[in-house]
């Protein structure tokens, strides 16, 4: 019997200790599928550019991997993709006897934890793996230039002077990491709803409401501003700095990822209680 209704933290760490021993082969198997794609994609990626590429361009471009710039922006996707992949496995075999030992919070807190938190560590650690295996390939092919073709440095993500630099100001990446984490949080909401085939039937829902919004936002833009000869609107959107907007999308953004995670809770306390009747 469950003497804590909510919450226990001894209880917690004993569950997420057996979900990571019970579910080792599937979480193994996942990771090596990610860091196997990776993998594909930054070694094809490296035949295409250090083959275009000729011992000039290296020896006149000491320090900068040609690759770089591919690498960055394909880190942020497939931060994206594997991370909505993970958040549409919530609640994947919830059904067991591990879970029942515990509470709805605690169940539904475990798994957001590893599909959130520890899913990024274990993305970083695969990609590096898979950034390495690039270095180490083209390294052996390229012996002369080895010294040119360097693991990409995720801080190269913002700054300014470098052609690989993808953000100026560490505001715009804020900016993206929050989207990341709304679009996650979308899955996540939709793996509470649709536990069978969630990843595809949230990524058709997502599209069509992100449809409806563009449409609706279109047509409301027109009519307030091209409709209305009032010049203020102008005047007071251009009143905000750069920095300004994007720290109100940040907000906003994390707020919603927020509003989705207690949703996505509420969805599954609500299952639980269903199946118990």
């Amino acid at each position: 019997m469950i003497k804590d209704t909510f919450f226990s933290l001894p209880r917690f760490m004993n569950l997420c200790r057996k979900e990571m021993v019970e579910n080792w082969r599937s979480n193994v198997l996942r990771m090596v599928l990610m860091y196997g794609v990776m993998a594909v994609v930054l070694v094809w990626n490296g035949y295409t550019q250090y083959n275009y590429h000729d011992s000039v361009y290296f020896i006149r471009h000491a320090n900068t991997d040609p690759a770089w710039g591919f690498i960055l922006m394909a880190f942020l996707w497939f931060l994206f993709v594997f991370g909505c992949l993970s958040a549409s496995l919530v609640m994947e075999k919830m059904k067991n006897k591990t879970s029942r030992l515990s509470t709805p919070f605690e169940k539904f807190f475990s798994r957001w934890l590893i599909s959130t938190i520890v899913f990024l560590v274990v993305f970083l650690i695969a990609f590096k793996l898979a950034d390495y295996t690039r270095v180490m390939v083209y390294s052996l092919i390229y012996p002369e230039v080895k010294e040119v073709i360097l693991p990409v440095n995720l801080g190269d993500l913002v700054g300014s002077g470098k052609r690989w630099f993808l953000f100026n100001e560490t505001y715009q990446l804020i900016l993206v990491l929050s989207i990341y984490c709304f679009v996650q949080s979308l899955f996540v909401l939709g793996s509470s709803v649709w536990p069978k085939n969630s990843f595809l039937k949230t990524f058709v829902s997502v599209t069509i409401i992100v449809l409806i919004y563009v449409l609706m936002g279109m047509l409301t833009g027109n009519m307030l501003f091209h409709g209305n000869n009032n010049k203020d609107y102008g005047y007071i959107f251009s009143s905000f700095t750069e920095q300004q907007v994007f720290t109100l999308g940040t907000i906003a953004f994390m707020f919603f990822a927020l509003v989705n995670w207690v949703l996505a809770f509420f969805r599954f306390k609500e299952s639980e209680i269903i199946q118990r009747m």
